[in-house]
């Protein structure tokens, strides 16, 4: 029996194990980039102040830390890209956009969650999506994509102007490429499978995730 019936068992392995190595290489990089780029002073100070800590080497933890982390979170939205992207009909775009359905003419740009854009960022998302729709013809519509919405709410709302153009939740989304309504709840428990060898934590971060991305109720 396949683990989600929505996509391969192979297309899921292979989205998974591209993603636990690139988690990896984010902590082995951030090892790198402190050996290699200036460490600003003042952030350090002010890390070990607010932290208390009172040993050089915790402090050098924790920048490591922080630098593994953002590269670690860029890894878990390719991996959103993949695991969409292995959904009969849609492909990985990964130029100017993320994902592409021909059948649906439907095109995506998926952020991982809300605060990775600011708001010149998310304006030149936006601008770049409507631009590509525009190019593609009549017919097409754009989505911009955020997987863990600054509110644990579904929505789907115009963006700017463009009538062809939404910004929508990733629970939404994936119930709309997959037809399954907790599509992306269901990816989460496997991930908890796969990911984690503690029941307490596997629990925890069920609780975040009940919390942060509501389930649709049947």
């Amino acid at each position: 029996m396949s683990k989600l019936n929505w996509i391969t068992d192979k297309v899921l392995d292979a989205a998974i194990a591209k993603f636990r190595l690139a988690a990896d290489n984010a902590v082995k990089k951030a090892e790198q980039r402190q050996q290699r780029n200036v460490i600003d002073p003042f952030f350090s100070l002010l890390i070990a102040s607010t932290l208390e800590l009172d040993e050089a080497k915790d402090l050098v933890q924790w920048q490591a830390t922080n630098s593994a982390l953002n590269g670690m979170a860029n890894a878990l939205g390719h991996f959103h890209q993949e695991v969409l992207s292995g959904v009969e009909g849609w492909v990985n775009h990964d130029a100017g956009y993320d994902l592409e359905c021909k059948d649906r003419q439907i095109l995506a740009e998926v952020k991982n969650k809300h605060n990775t854009m600011n708001a010149s960022t998310k304006d030149k998302a936006v601008n770049d999506l409507d631009a590509f729709i525009r190019n593609k013809g009549r017919g097409w519509t754009g989505y911009l994509v955020i997987v863990v919405p600054k509110k644990p709410e579904r929505y789907k709302t115009h963006v700017a102007s463009s009538r062809s153009l939404y910004e929508i939740d990733g629970a939404s989304f994936y119930d709309d490429v997959t037809g399954h309504p907790n599509a992306l709840h269901d990816l989460f428990d496997v991930l908890c499978n796969e990911l984690t060898t503690s029941d307490n934590i596997a629990a925890y971060c069920q609780q975040i995730m009940k919390n942060s991305i509501p389930a649709r109720i049947p």
